[in-house]
């Protein structure tokens, strides 16, 4: 046997090796729905089928999901939140959540932050598909968010 063919096989049980680590490593963690989940900003565009309210996006509510710990923090709007997640599968649901108390001047951006808390409460079921992430309720859609 030559060298070269000796130093093709070495290279190839190596990335082998590697390949089947990252596929262990990726199944331990959830798989890849658990990284598409976790570790980003989701943003709100729509809630109950219309658009997210408020211009700014500062003001826009949005979600940031850590699957090692259970734990959620956000905004809905004008109050932080955070609270605890379970998930099993495609199956999601929030704990209780606790929010800040400040007041919400416009009234369009206060039902909006009311019905954005009481759709994470009620969430059973997400779905994320490239940059975006839905929650259902009974296979309805109730939120949709991007990052």
């Amino acid at each position: 046997m030559t060298d070269s063919y000796m130093l093709s096989r070495v290279r190839r049980g190596v990335v082998i090796i590697a390949g089947v680590f990252v596929c262990v490593c990726t199944s331990a963690r959830g798989g890849t729905e658990a990284g598409t989940l976790e570790r980003a900003d989701w943003r709100l565009v729509e809630l109950n089928g219309h658009p997210a309210a408020g211009a700014d996006l500062a003001r826009r509510p949005w979600v940031r999901l850590d699957t090692d710990s259970g734990r959620v923090v956000g905004s809905a709007g004008c109050n932080r939140l955070s609270g605890t997640f379970v998930r099993t599968g495609s199956s999601l649901k929030f704990g209780p959540l606790l929010t800040t108390k400040m007041a919400c001047a416009e009234e369009a951006l206060n039902r909006q932050e009311q019905e954005f808390l009481s759709a994470l409460q009620s969430a059973d079921k997400y779905e994320t598909v490239a940059d975006t992430l839905t929650l259902l309720r009974v296979s309805s859609r109730i939120a949709r968010f991007v990052r």
